[in-house]
């Protein structure tokens, strides 16, 4: 009668746990605790033992956690779980007997044996290894170097891993430094405390499988760990031991694409989802949570190809990861041509990243199909968000819509799908979009979304003067900062040159009004930022923004010229005198500014397609 393996675990003290070697196989995450981490380990156990006085206490033991390892052929164990503790405590040993032998102190031999001993090697002869091995690539020899005793510095060279190992070992310097300074008998006791009293569960298991099994049992539903480490888990579940090294270069691509786009990777994962699958829900039938993606992942593992094709699977992963942070830099997949929609919701949002669920099922299309996607998606999030209405549910919309993109090949596709989608949620906001833009004030909104209206306002205004020109295709232009919002009526006027707003209420009514605001370059605003108008006037007809040009200059580019035309959009010319006997001027009046703010709210259903987005739901 066969017996199966068994799965073994024993609690024991780090003295005892170091009487055996580990390996970090290369598939396993790189080691990534920070400073703050390891501080944090370091202060725990200290507080745990030690009194207000600083005296030690006795018996205490501090219990830190399960390691999950396999037995192999070789020899040593592999270490499936717990590397990031195991490697800390591989550290703190070095650190003891580094901090030791600075004080003259030669560092005992169970200590020694604890980061470098003797074992008995394939061929049957003895081999002189150290305790812990990392055999991932990123580490490279840091952490042997670190046990031989050598010098270890940080270099512009060093893997994102290298230079935690490095940080890690001299901030466990530091603390024992800190707490203890040159008493080598207090280090002395500190250190038979950390080995005799720090607990840890070692659970040992017959092979990798099994290990892989218990390590997703004692992670349940992201415990201690992300849904991103447990999906890697199970993709080398699924995967052939031969394939692992294919496995960890796609998983390491992954996560380096995501961090050069500095995003999330459990809202990549989340995103990733919605983006692809019909069933992005969970079990509860909400949209998928980023707790309960592991879950969701374990359910679908057979029609997604995770179980048939764990290498095809990430593949496609490393790929959206790859288009995702081109579209988080504005650009299409080619990583060449930018996609202005995508660059403008940046100002407009910066903090939106619904929009990706779009793109990320998009991600196939041409890039004319790309740049005309992302337009409207810039459009609709204006209005909704100028309107003050919560974006919160373009997530579920952008998940449902994301089944027809998916299916997209054309321009035309895509433009279908607009009209269907779209178009409908900008039409049922048009009225509340006009009625936003006409009352619209600096005080309503950020600074940066006030600029992002202004610009766009001045960006189709010369496009119209200039017929298209390169120098006004893009956004960036009118924000990169040498454009200030000028405020026409100032914030702090000249007394005696502004007497049409003598009255304090009708001051503070009008200045913050959209009608009041243009966009200035800087040295022309800080000239004439609190002048009278007729001052002003003369430094607007020097500015290169036709947004601004147009104030009080309606007819001076001729007749039916796409300079006057462009004028036209918001020409709000100055009545009567340009000044009175004294030298006030007499012409820009609250008129003038409710008259500007309505030819801009009216040029903004231009400039934001509402009125052509609000056709197609009729046509």
């Amino acid at each position: 009668m066969s017996t199966s393996p068994k799965i073994e675990s024993a609690d024991l003290s780090i003295e005892q746990m170091y009487k055996d070697f580990y390996v970090v196989p290369p598939y396993q995450r790189e080691y990534v605790w920070s400073d703050v981490d390891v501080q944090a380990f370091a202060d725990d156990i200290y507080n745990e033992f030690y009194g207000a006085k600083g005296e030690l206490i006795a018996d205490r033991e501090y219990f830190i956690g399960s390691v999950v390892v396999c037995r192999t052929a070789h020899g040593p164990y592999d270490l499936i779980d717990g590397q990031q503790r195991m490697t800390t405590i591989f550290l703190f040993l070095c650190a003891i007997r580094d901090a030791l032998q600075a004080l003259g102190e030669a560092s005992s031999k169970s200590l020694e044996a604890m980061i470098c001993d003797t074992r008995t090697g394939d061929d049957g002869n003895d081999v002189q290894d150290f305790r812990l091995l990392l055999q991932y690539e990123d580490s490279r020899d840091v952490l042997v170097r670190i046990a031989q005793g050598g010098p270890v510095a940080s270099s512009r060279d060093d893997t994102r891993s290298m230079a935690c190992i490095i940080e890690a070992y001299e901030t466990l310097r530091n603390f024992l430094a800190a707490e203890f300074g040159g008493n080598v008998d207090e280090i002395k006791q500190f250190f038979v405390a950390f080995i005799r009293r720090v607990k840890l569960i070692r659970i040992v298991t017959p092979d990798l499988t099994h290990a892989l099994k218990v390590f997703e049992t004692v992670n349940d539903r992201g415990v201690g760990l992300t849904a991103m480490d447990l999906l890697k888990n199970l993709l080398f579940m699924r995967t052939t031991p031969a394939d692992y090294p294919k496995l960890q270069a796609l998983w390491k691509e992954l996560t380096s694409h995501l961090e050069v786009c500095r995003e999330k990777p459990l809202r990549f994962l989340r995103y990733y989802v919605m983006a692809n699958y019909r069933d992005y829900r969970s079990s509860s039938g909400k949209p998928v949570r980023e707790d309960e993606l592991y879950e969701w992942f374990g359910r679908h593992a057979a029609e997604i190809g995770i179980d048939a094709k764990p290498l095809v699977f990430a593949k496609d992963l490393v790929s959206a990861a790859r288009d995702y942070g081109q579209f988080a830099a504005g650009r299409a997949p080619d990583g060449k041509t930018p996609i202005a929609g995508l660059q403008n919701i940046q100002h407009l949002s910066g903090k939106a990243r619904q929009h990706f669920i779009l793109m990320l099922a998009s991600r196939h299309l041409p890039v004319d199909a790309l740049v005309e996607l992302a337009r409207q998606v810039e459009n609709l999030f204006f209005v909704f968000v100028i309107v003050r209405e919560p974006t919160k549910n373009f997530e579920t919309k952008f998940a449902d819509w994301s089944e027809s993109l998916r299916t997209a090949r054309t321009l035309e596709d895509v433009q279908g799908i607009i009209r269907s989608r779209i178009a409908p949620e900008v039409e049922s906001k048009s009225r509340t979009f006009d009625f936003a833009m006409n009352e619209l004030a600096a005080t309503a909104v950020p600074k940066y979304r006030l600029k992002y209206v202004l610009a766009k306002l001045a960006q189709h205004v010369d496009q119209v003067a200039w017929q298209g020109a390169q120098s006004v295709q893009q956004l960036d232009h009118y924000l990169d900062g040498k454009l200030e919002i000028e405020h026409v009526f100032p914030q702090k006027p000249e007394q005696t040159a502004w007497t049409d707003f003598d009255d304090p209420e009708t001051a503070a009514r009008c200045v913050q009004r959209l009608g009041n605001l243009t966009l200035l370059e800087k040295p022309l605003n800080a000239a004439v930022c609190n002048a009278g108008f007729d001052k002003k006037l003369a430094a607007y007809r020097n500015s290169k923004i036709m947004l601004t040009r147009a104030i009080g200059n309606s007819d001076v580019f001729g007749k039916n010229t796409s300079l006057q035309r462009a004028i036209g959009l918001v020409a709000i010319a100055p009545a009567g005198n340009t000044s009175s006997a004294d030298g006030s001027c007499l012409d820009w009046s609250t008129e003038a500014i409710e008259a500007r703010q309505t030819s801009m709210a009216k040029l903004a259903r231009e400039v934001w397609m509402v009125d052509q987005l609000c056709a197609q739901t009729k046509g």
